[in-house]
């Protein structure tokens, strides 16, 4: 008897420090997915010269970003961008039509979809510009 009661603590003792482990590990992925301010990293900023529009994309982060695709009226990403870890890169877009781009930033209907992927995540979002 005493032998099973001393097997059943063991058994409960192991089940509780497997428990504990995973739990432990749950709360540190939680905790370094809670350090990624996923909505304001990386840093964009919009530049329109001559004929050309460029991003410059910051990014502060121990990681790679993906810019998937860069959309918006008459402006468009021609290939996707790997922005390295803790660097800045400017990437330029292609404006279709100059003229209504540029008419469309005057009335502030310039809204440009951006698709970000990192750490096996796909974020959306948009700004106007």
């Amino acid at each position: 008897m005493k032998t099973v009661g001393l097997i059943a603590f063991i058994v409960v003792l192991a089940i509780e420090l497997i428990f504990m482990n995973a739990l432990n590990s749950l709360n540190q992925g939680i905790s370094q997915l809670s350090n990624i301010n996923i909505f304001s990293q990386p840093k964009m900023s919009f530049f329109a010269e001559g004929n050309k529009l460029e991003v410059c994309i910051n990014n502060p982060e121990n990681f790679p970003v993906v810019v998937c695709s860069i959309n918006g009226k008459e402006i468009s990403l021609p290939s996707s961008a790997v922005i390295p870890a803790q660097t800045a890169e400017n990437i330029t877009l292609q404006v279709n039509n100059y003229h209504e781009f540029y008419s469309n930033i005057k009335n502030g209907d310039c809204t440009v979809f951006i698709k970000l992927h990192f750490l096996n995540v796909t974020v959306c979002t948009s700004e106007t510009i």
